[in-house]
């Protein structure tokens, strides 16, 4: 009798272990599946009024001196008044990782997104055919309208998210705009709509072609069979075109207005059909930095400026003869992307009237000093106020967050990019520049990407692939050498008649505009003049 109870004593007390641990998996979630330790739970505490884009109290019509902050600390967010007194707390099952105050439906008055965990993934409600929630913590984005007095009334919530979100911001330019970066690094935007929040566009489309040039053969060609019209030129790539964001050509030919300026190589002036043909093709950008930009003098270069300005079409490169200051690039802003557009020349053909329009034509630095100049003017414009273009309109605003350098460079029909065009390249990405379109050399040449703040000499960076494609992180520079031409009548050879078009994707980010993905394609560039 005694040694049964001693032997039943010892089941008992090997039970109690395994029982000690079933209870404490279960106290930290393993009845369920627990938080993921990837978490980064946020700590911070804000003022109601604080970066609150100019608004002057929470809710409209709620007195000033009603001073209340959001603290969230431990996981529980609450908020609290100017005594510390709690007005409103988060559910003690829920586990907060951040907040943010935003006037997502755009009624002037801010609202609480909390990013939220919590076990089952739906609320009160769920779908008929879910019999029971689950035990699993899981992830969700609650949105409260914020009452006067400190009152929290639910507006909306999420079921389980899907792929966990890392973190989150409102988007700086777009404020009634949120940005999730998902665990796998994808980032989706999102805007509310009567019923709750929609998916809004994330990507920003740029394609840019090579040269356009407007030979004697090609302008014959529109006399005789198109009755002075252009449009024939672009009409093969006209999906591209207009599917595109923005989109780009390189004007090897300057524009004129009068017939007697009219001309082919070596002195290009094209009529303002020319002009017109672009306009209808659809081109947001016609850049005019280029050895053939005094051409015409400081005549073709107003011709072109005003023509292409009146368009809303923006034209980097060049300046009028009546501009009396610097103006380093020209700016655009695109789905709440502000990108700036440098371009820049080797030199115009031995022309020069500087000393009378020193602004006209933006060349290439030629000296060490020049060279640190051109760097700094790259990274200031991160922070400088600008001037953006808006159609026909401009308005002055802060910094860009995607810099576009077009650089007319290289040695003509040469594949390969010198040793000077990588030393430039090299230039751009110290200054920040994130895409680099080369033209001048009539042919296609490498495409490359450099990771900014390491540099390499010339010699290092070798040819990359001409057709190259991938997606890119933060702090690289994607270069494209050459696109050779996109539209000329130089058939004497296969690579002058065959171009590139490069089609890059942008995105927001957590941390910024970058490119997403890039690939790149071969065009005919070849207008034969028979047509």
């Amino acid at each position: 009798m005694i040694n049964g109870l001693i032997r039943y004593k010892k089941r008992i007390c090997g039970l109690l272990p395994a029982l000690g641990l079933a209870v404490a998996l279960c106290t930290v979630g393993y009845c369920g599946k627990p938080v993921p330790s990837w978490v980064s739970w946020q700590e911070k505490e804000v003022e109601v009024n604080e970066g609150l884009s100019g608004v002057a109290s929470l809710k409209k019509g709620q007195p000033e001196d009603l001073a209340m902050t959001f603290v969230l600390k431990g996981k529980r967010l609450r908020l609290l008044d100017d005594r510390g007194s709690v007005l409103w707390e988060s559910d003690s099952s829920y586990k907060v990782q951040d907040f943010l105050l935003a006037d997502l439906d755009r009624n002037g008055d801010k609202e609480l997104i909390a990013l939220l965990w919590k076990r089952g993934k739906y609320g009160t409600s769920r779908p008929f055919w879910v019999t029971e929630d689950e035990t699993d913590y899981s992830q969700h984005l609650f949105l409260y309208d914020i009452e006067e007095g400190g009152k929290l009334q639910s507006k909306w919530f999420t079921s389980d998210v899907g792929t966990p979100i890392r973190r989150m911001k409102m988007l700086e330019r777009t404020p009634d705009i949120l940005l999730t970066e998902t665990v796998e690094g994808v980032n989706n935007l999102w805007r509310w709509n009567t019923w709750g929040l929609e998916y809004v566009d994330n990507e920003v489309k740029l394609v840019s072609f090579g040269d356009n040039i407007i030979h004697d053969e090609i302008r014959a060609l529109a006399d005789r069979k198109y009755n002075g019209n252009y449009d024939f030129l672009y009409e093969h790539f006209l999906e591209d075109i207009r599917a595109a964001d923005i989109a780009t050509l390189q004007l090897e030919s300057i524009l004129v207005d009068k017939d007697s300026a009219v001309a082919g190589y070596p002195d290009f002036g094209s009529p303002l059909s020319v002009g017109t043909a672009i306009r209808e093709a659809g081109f947001d950008v016609a850049v005019a930095g280029g050895n053939h930009a005094l051409d015409r003098g400081i005549y073709g270069i107003d011709v072109t400026r005003n023509f292409f300005d009146e368009a809303g079409i923006s034209c980097p490169g060049v300046q009028r003869g009546s501009d009396t200051e610097y103006r380093p690039c020209e700016t655009l802003e695109k789905k709440g992307m502000r990108i700036a557009l440098f371009s820049y020349t080797y030199g115009t053909n031995g022309k020069d009237i500087s000393d009378k329009y020193p602004f006209a034509v933006h060349y290439l630095p030629e000296t060490e000093d020049q060279e640190r100049a051109m760097v700094e003017e790259l990274k200031a414009i991160r922070q400088d106020r600008v001037e953006v273009s808006d159609g026909a309109a401009a308005k002055e605003s802060g910094g860009v967050d995607f810099v576009v350098v077009f650089v007319h460079w290289g040695d003509e029909y040469s594949l390969e990019a010198s040793e000077k065009q990588r030393h430039l390249a090299q230039l751009f990405s110290e200054g920040g520049a994130d895409l680099v379109i080369g033209t001048h050399p009539h042919v296609v040449q490498d495409v490359d990407v450099i990771d900014r703040g390491k540099h390499k000499d010339a010699a290092e960076t070798g040819p990359a692939d001409q057709t190259g494609s991938g997606d890119m992180g933060q702090g690289q520079t994607l270069v494209f050498y050459s696109l050779g031409n996109f539209r000329a009548c130089q058939g004497q050879r296969q690579e002058t008649k065959t171009g590139l078009e490069a089609v890059v994707n942008l995105e927001h980010t957590y941390d910024g505009v970058r490119v997403k993905t890039y690939s790149s394609k071969p065009v005919d560039a070849y207008v034969s003049n028979n047509g």
